[in-house]
This record gives structure tokens, C-alpha cells and sequence, in this order.
């Protein structure tokens, strides 16, 4: 309770009782706060989102709720406060189960993304902000320009004659990237699922916005926290299973995602020093060679990048990234 301010204190107890216990858990990168709370035998989670606006997340949330999604209950919010109650699903992530569980649930999250695209269209999403909001190629390669800046020009410290190479191959996939017509999370990943009673129920939905049809699937299947083996048959069901697409397009997704994955390590561990985000980076652009194989086109983009990470190292080492999941650091 000592990490709340008085007035979120006092909230809290006006809804619960004076016997309410708090304790902290682990805060998403977004400056989010969270408690798990208890009282009466009963448990609940509190998010305080800070500066960070709640009416998306709340907004999300009905959208999701209403068409019958699995998330967790909002049990009271104060909008002005950006305070919120909620449905306490415990502490087991799709990342924290067993290889045998992981699989099995992939199966199930996979049916969630294709009953997401089915159900909540655009007339399911007209009053959402969701439906307001799409991916386009200029979005894109917003992103990737912060994996150009973060880990290219910062911590593996290329001259800018090469980054401006690399910015090139970069736009090229961004320009060619399906268009944004179905609703997609846009964080869709093992560490986003939460597993209760078998059943998979999503967190974190508040940048949610339409987005092109491979796009959760790749964030799903490509998850750079853990790899999903055998993605490529899951991909092509469901590249069959729509009828009206095919494996570039994955690959081109896929490219996208991971990059820009790469990018937000790179940010989180320059703005907290924590060297934990860095172990995730190796294994990610592991993931590239893949996505060159299958689509030819994204040759040049894999080839210039693994070159780059091979010639070049500053703050960080990565020319080991092919076997190790351990970057070299050095003082910045």
C-alpha cells in the first residue's frame, strides 16, 4: 500500500474495507502500475494507468466483452483518475506453461484470432476507437525507424551511409505489406495470454486497431519470448483457411513484427538499463532467415541486416547471435 498515493488509498478502501492488503506486481513497460489486492477471502487486480489514458482500454474492453471475447472483468474504474478494478485471472501466462500446455493453447489462441477477424468487423467496430485506428505503411516504418535509431545507430553504432541503406530495404517492406482490414490486438503474444481453468483470456488490448490479416498471427507464432516450433504449418492453415492470401504475406508480417520487436527491446533497455531486454533480440533476428526463405523478395532487408551485425558493435555485441541468446555489452 506504501507505493500508492493516499488518494488511490483511499479509493481502494471505499470499494473494499479497511482490511484490504496490497501488493505490487511487475508493471508493463507502458508506466502502468499494478496491484493484486485482498480482501474477504477474495482477490482482485489493480491498475492505476497513470499518464497514460484509460478510456482505450476501457473502450477495447466493452468492444472485446460485449462480442463475447475472453477478458477479465472490469468489477469499478474512475475514467478521471485513470483507476481500475478488475477481474484477478492469477498469475499463469501462455510463456509459463509446459512445452505440451504451450502447444495445445496455441491451437486455441490461433481459433481466437480467426473469431476476432470473423466477428468484429467494421460494423462491429464503428463506435470502437479500434475501429478508428488502422496499421499503413507510414506507421510501419514509424516503428522501424526506432529499431534503426535504437539498436542500429546507438548501440551497434553503424555510420549513417549504412543505416540509410537499410532504411531503403526497410521502407520497401513496409510499402509492401497487406492493407489493414481485419481487427487485430496488436500485441498478441504468449506474455498477453493469461491461462485459467484452461482457458485463455487476453490482457493488454488497448492499442487495438485494424491491421492486414497475418498480423496477430505472426505476433502469436513469431513471439520473440518463445518460439512457437512448427509455426509454418499453423501459418499455412491459416493462410488456407482464408483463401485469400498466401505465405509472402506472412513472411512480409512476420519481417515487420519482428523488427519492430527488436526495436522496442532496444528502447526499454536504453531507457532502464535492465539487460533483460537484450536476451530477447538474438533470438528474434534468428527469426529473419526464416522469413527470407519462404518470401525471396525480403533477401536483400536479411542479408544487409545480418551483414550490419556481423561488421558492427558498439554498447552492444551482437555478432553472436546465431548461437547465443547472451549479447555482449560493453559501457556506454
Amino acid at each position: 500500500m506504501r507505493t500508492m498515493t493516499p488518494d488511490l488509498v483511499a479509493w481502494l478502501r471505499d470499494r473494499t474495507d479497511n482490511s484490504v492488503t496490497a501488493s505490487r506486481l511487475e508493471s508493463d513497460v507502458s508506466g502502468r502500475k499494478f496491484w493484486r489486492v485482498e480482501f474477504s477471502g477474495e482477490t482482485m487486480i489493480l491498475m492505476d494507468s497513470g499518464k497514460i489514458p484509460i478510456w482505450p482500454w476501457i473502450d477495447v474492453h466493452e468492444l472485446l466483452s460485449y462480442n463475447g471475447f475472453s477478458v477479465p472483468k472490469i468489477i469499478e474504474c474512475n475514467t478521471r483518475k485513470g483507476w481500475a478494478l478488475q477481474e484477478d485471472l492469477g498469475g499463469i501466462r501462455l510463456l509459463d506453461v509446459d512445452d505440451q500446455a504451450y502447444q495445445d493453447q496455441l491451437d486455441l489462441a490461433m481459433d481466437m484470432i480467426v473469431e476476432m477477424q470473423r466477428v468484429l468487423d467494421t460494423g462491429a467496430c464503428s463506435d470502437s476507437i479500434a475501429g478508428r485506428r488502422s496499421f499503413t505503411p507510414a506507421f510501419f516504418m514509424a516503428e522501424l525507424e526506432l529499431t534503426l535509431e535504437t539498436i542500429f545507430f546507438r548501440l551497434l553504432k553503424v555510420p549513417m551511409e549504412e543505416l540509410l541503406e537499410l532504411q531503403r530495404e526497410m521502407r520497401g517492406l513496409c510499402g509492401c505489406l497487406q492493407e489493414s482490414t481485419v481487427f487485430t490486438h496488436r500485441d498478441f503474444h504468449s506474455a498477453n495470454l493469461m491461462v485459467k481453468n484452461d482457458n485463455l483470456f487476453m490482457v493488454d488490448w488497448q492499442d487495438a486497431r485494424f491491421g492486414p490479416p497475418a498480423y496477430d498471427v505472426v505476433s502469436l507464432l513469431r513471439d520473440s519470448y518463445r518460439d512457437a516450433g512448427g509455426w509454418e504449418e499453423r501459418a499455412k492453415k491459416f493462410v488456407v483457411g482464408r483463401g485469400d492470401m498466401n505465405m509472402f504475406q506472412i513472411a512480409q508480417a512476420a519481417c515487420q513484427r519482428s523488427l519492430k520487436a527488436i526495436g522496442t527491446f532496444g528502447f526499454h533497455y536504453r531507457k532502464t538499463g535492465d539487460t533483460g531486454y537484450l536476451g530477447f533480440i538474438p533470438r528474434t533476428f534468428r527469426y529473419l532467415a526464416d522469413y527470407a526463405r519462404i518470401c525471396p523478395g525480403l533477401g536483400g532487408l536479411v542479408d544487409r541486416t545480418y551483414a550490419l551485425l556481423d561488421q558492427y558493435h558498439g554498447e552492444i555485441d551482437l555478432r553472436d547471435f546465431r548461437s547465443s541468446n547472451i549479447p555482449g555489452t560493453s559501457e556506454a
